[in-house]
């Protein structure tokens, strides 16, 4: 359950490159939903390692100077930088290496690259902050998601498929402000939860028979529930349209629930997506 969970909330991580498999057994029982113990964030000296060459100058200025063509984004990378600078240079080399200032769209790929890289270091921490951030973070995805449905429903399966961020950075960039305020919407989280640090008890069998009843009574049929709860394929397949509206209609659902519930299920969502 927890890889189609995870998948179904995904593009503020946008995509690791590898397709999400399908887990091995149901998850509303007690012994198949499980979390693991909240490990202490990474020290700036781990974030750091291993050590690189210095970074090129020139380069360096290139990629700023496409950056400044993205105003839409500015927020979220001076806020970064100013939170967790190794994990925006780690972005930055990473990015450089690959040539990312040479390439007219820069500033969506340098988007996915520092929320992937924010997502490996610090991404735990947003499961430990409070209701309002974790809701404000799910909130920005259902508008993400909401406008991949609209624009390319192959896409937006694509996007709750986990399929590589590369599929992604054209729809960035023409949507710069939505994947800014996705951007920022993680961000804040992650900075709640390192100042709150609230830790969570794992759902419960109640919290998935709730969510279930839910996703039944907004619309979605069986088939549906199953393929996002258990990751069982139905036949005949789902069309892209569908897939796209019960993804949709997961992120409903789990809005609706109580808070314990909801809060919950948010933050074993944000677990299992930092461990992918």
């Amino acid at each position: 359950m927890t890889a189609a969970l995870a998948a179904a909330f995904g593009s503020w991580f946008l995509a690791t490159g590898e397709q999400r498999n399908p887990p091995a057994a149901p998850p509303l029982t007690p012994k198949t939903v499980a979390t693991t113990p909240i490990a202490p964030e990474p020290a700036e000296d781990a974030a750091k390692a291993p050590a690189e060459a210095p970074v090129d100058p020139q380069k360096l200025a290139e990629l700023q100077d496409k950056l400044r063509q993205a105003p839409e984004y500015a927020a979220f990378f001076t806020q970064l930088q100013n939170l967790y600078p190794a994990d925006y240079d780690a972005a930055a080399r990473r990015g450089l290496a690959q040539g990312i200032e040479t390439h007219d769209n820069a500033a969506d790929l340098f988007l996915t690259q520092a929320v992937q890289a924010l997502r490996q270091n610090r991404g735990l921490m947003g499961a430990r902050a409070g209701a309002e951030a974790l809701d404000k973070l799910f909130d920005a995805h259902r508008q993400v998601l909401a406008q991949l449905a609209e624009t390319d429903p192959a896409l937006c399966v694509d996007f709750l498929n986990g399929a590589p961020a590369e599929r992604f950075v054209a729809f960035a960039g023409a949507h710069r402000a939505l994947m800014a305020a996705e951007a920022q919407a993680g961000l804040d989280a992650i900075d709640d939860g390192a100042r709150k640090k609230i830790d969570r008890e794992a759902p419960t069998t109640e919290d998935f028979t709730e969510l279930e009843k839910n996703l039944l009574a907004k619309g979605m049929d069986r088939a549906g529930v199953a393929q996002l709860l258990d990751g069982t394929t139905p036949n005949p397949p789902l069309t892209d349209a569908q897939q796209c509206r019960n993804g949709m209609i997961y992120l409903d659902s789990i809005k609706a629930l109580p808070d314990l519930q909801r809060l919950r299920l948010y933050a074993l969502a944000l677990e299992v997506m930092a461990h992918e």
